[in-house]
């Protein structure tokens, strides 16, 4: 029987030889969708080769730890579809996943999970408002860590993010080409950097309309409402602010900082006897399963959940492999999501405001 060869593989394949071989050795550079076609052709060619998708010369334990705020454990919407993405891609390489919820309250020497405490995790993917003094403890140890969606901004480290500033200056944008000119951004800025940069796009496009257009656009902000490490709130402050925007300032047009926010300023406009679209229009960011069951199905920024959590597992497996190489801020890419929270303003409608 004649022996089977790298490049057979690859012709078989119609990839280049050096792509195979970079398959067979589990390189996690390689697409994880690639990888597996040339593990199944090789196997049913009859080519021998060590399947154990582990590699022994960059991990102890095969397992990943993954932690999030305990509050966390109860969003499967969001972090869920990020975790299922982690999930997936260490099941690729066969590794483990250790999920543990923190108690953020207390400090790393109590709050640290065994998973990294008695050393069974060869690397740590940290989700959300994990407090910094945690990831002093990481480094303390030298156990390499990935950031997925963090609230803190450390150049020290690779972070895995939505492109949050594009993501709400497309929104943004989609608004003020519908004819809104009053326009509200609904949350706390300062509660996560995700916020802070969806206000950013939010803010940029207005300044980029009014500098080019006599046809200005006004803003405001609706605070008392936003997320942290123990999940989203809501006080006393958003109820008044929110009617006032409506009434007083008689804003058209909402861009919220995530989905549910935007379900909530929803519930209580419509409480209070506004109609949407009819009488004002809103925009939500994340994508979540609920936005497209709402009435009115909720026009909504997709944020690639499932994916960052498949990226970040790539990120730490290859910061696992080369410790040395330069932390990478990495920003993919989110879609507007059109529905039917938003509405075309007339000529009618801009002559009666």
């Amino acid at each position: 029987m004649k022996k089977v060869t790298l490049q057979m593989i690859a012709e078989q394949v119609g990839v280049s030889k050096a792509l195979v071989s970079k398959a067979l050795s589990n390189d996690p550079a390689v697409n994880n969708s690639t990888r597996e076609e040339i593990w199944r052709m090789a196997q049913d060619m009859g080519y021998r080769f060590d399947k154990l998708r582990k590699s022994s010369q960059f991990t102890k334990t095969g397992n990943i730890a993954v932690l999030m705020p305990e509050a966390y454990l109860d969003d499967i919407e969001y972090w869920g579809k990020i975790i299922r993405g982690i999930d997936k891609e260490l099941s690729a390489y066969d590794f483990s996943m250790i999920l543990s919820g923190i108690n953020i309250s207390l400090d790393p020497e109590e709050g640290l999970p065994s998973s990294i405490s008695e050393s069974k995790s060869d690397g740590a993917l940290l989700l959300g408002h994990i407090p910094e003094p945690y990831m002093k403890a990481l480094e303390a140890i030298e156990l390499p860590f990935v950031l997925v969606d963090s609230n803190v901004q450390n150049a020290e480290h690779d972070h895995i993010l939505a492109n949050n500033y594009i993501g709400a200056y497309n929104a943004t944008k989609r608004l003020i080409e519908s004819g809104h000119r009053r326009l509200a951004f609904v949350g706390d800025v300062e509660t996560a950097w995700s916020f802070k940069e969806r206000d950013r796009g939010f803010e940029e496009a207005v300044k980029h309309h009014n500098a080019a257009s006599q046809d200005q656009v006004s803003i405001t902000w609706v605070r008392g409402v936003g997320v942290s490490g123990r999940g989203n709130y809501i006080n006393s402050e958003f109820m008044d602010k929110l009617r006032l925007s409506i009434t007083g300032q008689q804003v058209t047009g909402f861009f919220c900082a995530n989905d549910m926010l935007a379900i909530e300023s929803l519930r209580y406009l419509m409480e209070w006897g506004y109609r949407c679209p009819e009488d004002f229009s809103v925009i939500g960011f994340d994508d979540l399963s609920l936005s497209e069951f709402m009435i009115p199905k909720l026009t909504t920024v997709q944020v690639p959940k499932e994916h960052m959590g498949s990226r970040a597992v790539k990120t730490i497996l290859e910061r696992i492999k080369h410790p040395g190489t330069v932390p990478e801020q990495i920003l993919l890419a989110t879609k507007l999501i059109e529905r039917s929270s938003v509405k075309v303003l007339e000529t009618a409608d801009l002559a009666g405001e």
